[in-house]
């Protein structure tokens, strides 16, 4: 579950580090379509970790 936080902290910071962009760049800047991406990268790493975390233990409970 550590892993977990620390992805969890690593989403904040990117997600932060998005907005702060948009701010000064166009939607369609590169720099900003790039943010996004490492945003949806590390959501999908979230997503995957924590799918098999739940998988693993429902299997042990069931």
């Amino acid at each position: 579950m550590e892993h977990l936080k620390k992805i969890e902290e690593s989403i904040e910071l990117e997600r932060r580090e998005l907005n702060e962009m948009v701010q000064f760049y166009d939607l369609h800047d590169r720099r900003v379509l790039d943010q996004s991406r490492r945003v949806d990268s590390i959501l999908n790493q979230y997503n995957h970790l924590k799918q098999a975390l739940l998988g693993t233990r429902s299997s042990i409970v069931g």
